[in-house]
């Protein structure tokens, strides 16, 4: 399990070394940027909206961006699951994506 800025990220699968962090390095730049950060490609990230909807709301927006974030730009990796995890008392959570290495 890797974290980063609050979003911890895990991999599964048998494969080699190298080419796991290649696809960890690509899967932690897209779940951590927000959408309108990167010139000359603005609809890359996650909608910064989400911070602000009710918990169970964000929670869907950030699953179904999450997923389509990584099977538009990281094809060879597939969300198996995102878990939610409480952190203290003002209502934040820490997403946990479950990734799994697709095999292409």
């Amino acid at each position: 399990m890797l974290v980063i800025d609050g979003v911890k990220i895990v991999l599964n699968g048998a494969y080699e070394k190298e080419l796991r962090n290649e696809i960890l390095d690509k899967c932690m730049f897209l779940l951590t940027l927000i959408k309108g950060t990167i010139p000359m490609n603005r609809e890359i990230g996650l909608d910064p909206d989400i911070i602000s909807k009710p918990a169970y709301i964000a929670q869907q927006k950030y699953t179904i961006s999450a997923m389509e974030l990584i099977d538009e730009f990281e094809p060879r990796a597939v969300v198996e699951e995102v878990l939610f995890e409480m952190s203290g008392g003002a209502g934040n959570m820490i997403p946990k994506v479950v990734l799994t290495y697709n095999g292409e």
